[in-house]
């Protein structure tokens, strides 16, 4: 066996037996002074008075700390063998398409959309353990805030800064933020994954267009749609109204019949954002069918895994300690 294959699965249980070794010394140190007796028994006397019952302590004071010191090294864990094991494990991965257009200012809920959402998006992230979870945003263009990771703290910390103020053009091209999306996955190498877009677009045909396009490749894409019906007049930072090429005030409308389409054509559902936590129970819906259609057993990979045989010493330990009680040693 070769030093690269014997290893310690709890090395920081051996730093207890430094204190063992130091009460070890001192009691051998005890023992060849003689102990208290020495000083109280006539030299002439010891051999006869102390010398049976110093014979019969100090064996099983060696023995006992010779116990604990095996039960210390059992507790580290010494390991020399490994083994494969197929581990069969659903594949769960996300990516979020926020839209931060200027739309999402809109106060038709308050405070705003864009606040709204980030809420919203921050009590999915909290449900999202054991997920793979990427967040894009986008205008006329996407641009990813962060690749498919487990880590969704990393992802609330993007929170925050959302904002249509820190994206370098205006617009909203969700078509161009699902082919974006496929192509994590692609990189990612995600088979079957699930696009949520959180936003108030109007869908276009490019839009329904590129969500089949993700569905035909065992993607599903469903909205999570911010906003209301009737929605309200948009206004810039100084508070004026915002207007068209036309000159009409813009009142962004969230379209609900053409998000189901959307939603239709990608294989998902279509909800609206709520104050309660039925929006995300409807989403779940999905997302755990995702994860258990992604759990392809003949995809299984195979994973290493040291074989530990130390507990099984514990058992004659039990053992010789029970023996060592019934005679009375260590009681």
């Amino acid at each position: 066996m070769s030093e690269a294959d014997f290893q310690w699965m709890r090395p920081l249980w051996l730093w207890a037996l430094v204190p063992l070794t130091i009460i070890l010394v001192a009691w051998l140190r005890r023992g060849v002074s003689g102990g208290a007796w020495d000083s109280m028994v006539d030299p002439e006397l010891q051999p006869y008075v102390i010398d049976g019952e110093a014979s019969r302590g100090t064996s099983w004071p060696l023995a006992l700390f010779g116990g604990w010191a095996l039960a210390i090294v059992l507790l580290a864990g010494p390991v020399w063998q490994q083994q494969e094991v197929p581990v069969f494990q659903a594949q769960q991965a996300e990516l979020i398409l926020f839209d931060l257009s200027r739309s999402m200012l809109s106060d038709d809920i308050a405070p705003n959309r864009l606040t709204r959402a980030r809420f919203k998006l921050a009590d999915l992230l909290a449900q999202s353990e054991g997920r793979q979870i990427g967040l894009i945003g986008f205008t006329e263009r996407p641009y990813v805030i962060s690749p498919l990771t487990e880590d969704t703290r990393t992802i609330s910390a993007f929170l925050p800064s959302l904002s249509p103020d820190i994206m370098p053009v205006q617009g909203s091209r969700l078509d161009l933020a699902v082919e974006r999306a496929v192509e994590l996955f692609e990189q990612a190498g995600v088979r079957q994954g699930h696009i949520l877009y959180v936003g108030d677009q109007v869908v276009g045909a490019p839009d329904i267009t590129a969500a089949d396009e993700a569905s035909k490749l065992g993607h599903r894409l469903s909205v999570l749609a911010v906003g209301t019906a009737a929605g309200k007049p948009l206004r810039d930072d100084q508070g004026q109204f915002l207007t068209d090429s036309d000159g009409g005030i813009v009142v962004p409308q969230v379209r609900m019949a053409a998000m189901r389409d959307l939603a239709t054509a990608g294989a998902g559902i279509a909800v609206s954002l709520t104050t309660d936590s039925s929006d995300i129970n409807q989403l779940a819906a999905v997302r755990d069918a995702m994860a258990v259609e992604a759990g392809d057993p003949t995809q299984a990979t195979r994973k290493t895994y040291w074989v530990e045989y130390s507990p099984w010493l514990v058992w004659p330990l039990m053992l010789a300690g029970l023996l060592l009680f019934r005679r009375g040693l260590i009681a």
